[in-house]
């Protein structure tokens, strides 16, 4: 009986294998004509170099991701440790965004916290009650102006206040060019 058993787990890895290769693409991109003009020896040594191939793409994208991941959380150390006057809480309400089809549709309220080192940063305006159609901007803070621009330093409304108004809170209508229309607020964050 066990030797039933074992012959039936290997005869159904060798199906398994056969099918999973049977499924995949030839490695090292190569075309089924190429593939089959290769000795097995060369057909594992194909595989073996593409499975090199596949972890070192695997570590750099894990690498990536981690450099990534303490990027962000360098960036909120950053924003919760600075003094006043170094970072700005904004929000964009009342929106229209320019979505696929160039129409304007309601835009979901979105909010963002910037320091002033921040001159680039990428904010999705997300449609209405279409949460997968989504238009991107760009903002950046500088100290004492708020950028909203449809491209990276193209196409922009600047919000100029000064600290006491941005203490206070400040809001201006933007209508930043087949981007966004709507009410943009700013104001420094409160701190403890």
């Amino acid at each position: 009986m066990f030797k039933l058993i074992q012959k039936i787990v290997i005869l159904l890895v060798a199906l398994s294998f056969i099918f999973v290769t049977g499924c995949a693409s030839n490695p090292l991109g190569m075309s089924d004509d190429e593939w089959v003009l290769l000795t097995p020896t060369q057909q594992f040594e194909a595989r073996k170099i593409q499975d090199a191939r596949d972890e070192a793409a695997r570590v750099r994208r894990a690498e990536q991701k981690a450099q990534e991941v303490a990027e962000q959380v360098q960036l909120v150390e950053l924003r919760r440790t600075a003094p006043l006057g170094d970072v700005v809480q904004c929000t964009i309400t009342n929106a229209l965004g320019h979505f696929a089809k160039n129409e304007w549709h309601p835009a979901q309220p979105i909010s963002i916290e910037m320091h002033r080192s921040e001159s680039a940063r990428k904010l999705s305006l997300q449609r209405q009650n279409h949460s997968n159609l989504s238009s991107i901007l760009h903002m950046g803070f500088d100290g004492l102006n708020v950028k909203v621009c449809r491209w990276q330093n193209r196409d922009c409304n600047v919000l100029a206040a000064t600290e006491a108004q941005f203490r206070h809170g400040i809001s201006t209508k933007i209508n930043v060019k087949q981007a966004v229309e709507g009410t943009l607020f700013c104001s420094y964050p409160l701190r403890r």
